[in-house]
């Protein structure tokens, strides 16, 4: 009985480990950004263009709330994922195309600012070329130490570049057609503390404090 009452105190007393979880995180505000020819910003189109030619250069930007996550939690990996709205294409010369990410802490809005903010590259890495409209791509991210750090302010902003005359469009919240961009987050929660015990819970506690004594005297 003491044993019993002793892992009930301690599993109310004390912070509990929890396992890891998966949160599938939809992007909250999308759009693509050029400076090319002057600066544009476009956050309203069912597609999101990713580019580069020549002196083109259209950037794909993807603000994510972080709200669900527990600030002291272990993160274990991040991917991004989208769908394309169209094939895959760059020049006969080119296999595939290249997707550059690059993570920054987010303010909720896509702006000019973000076509070349400083962020840590958390993807360097190339997919084919061709494919269709609906076709999902996952790339995982290489590096997390700027998600872990913007789980404080909530807020997580992913910029997509490409280059070598590569282009995407990727399917953006305005689509009817197919899911918008999104981030899937393994991830495992800290500690959660102990909540404070109602008045009803005190007094169960101090009841099997009780018995715990009597059954203690009468054994002495």
């Amino acid at each position: 009985m003491k044993k019993q009452i002793s892992v009930a105190l301690l599993a109310l007393l004390f912070p509990t480990s929890l396992s890891a979880a998966t949160m599938t995180i939809s992007t909250s505000a999308d759009g693509w950004t050029q400076t090319f020819g002057g600066n544009s910003v476009n956050t309203s189109g069912s597609s999101i263009n990713v580019q580069q030619s020549g002196g083109l250069i259209q950037n794909g930007i993807f603000e994510f709330s972080l709200a669900g996550i527990d600030d002291g939690a272990t993160i274990n990996s991040v991917s991004f994922e989208w769908t394309n709205t169209r094939f895959v294409s760059n020049t006969p010369s080119n296999p595939g195309a290249n997707v550059d990410l690059f993570a920054y802490l987010g303010d909720g809005s896509v702006t000019i600012d973000d076509h070349a903010a400083t962020g840590d590259q958390v993807a360097d890495t190339s997919v084919p070329k061709g494919g269709s409209a609906g076709d999902v791509t996952t790339i995982a991210f290489t590096d997390l130490t700027m998600f872990a750090s913007a789980l404080l302010g909530d807020l997580l902003t992913v910029r997509f570049e490409t280059d070598s005359f590569a282009s995407f469009r990727i399917a953006a919240l305005e689509s009817l057609d197919y899911d918008a961009a999104r981030l899937v987050v393994d991830y495992t929660p800290g500690s959660v503390s102990a909540v404070p015990l109602p008045a009803s819970g005190l007094l169960l506690l101090g009841a099997l404090g009780g018995v715990a004594g009597l059954r203690f005297r009468k054994k002495t």
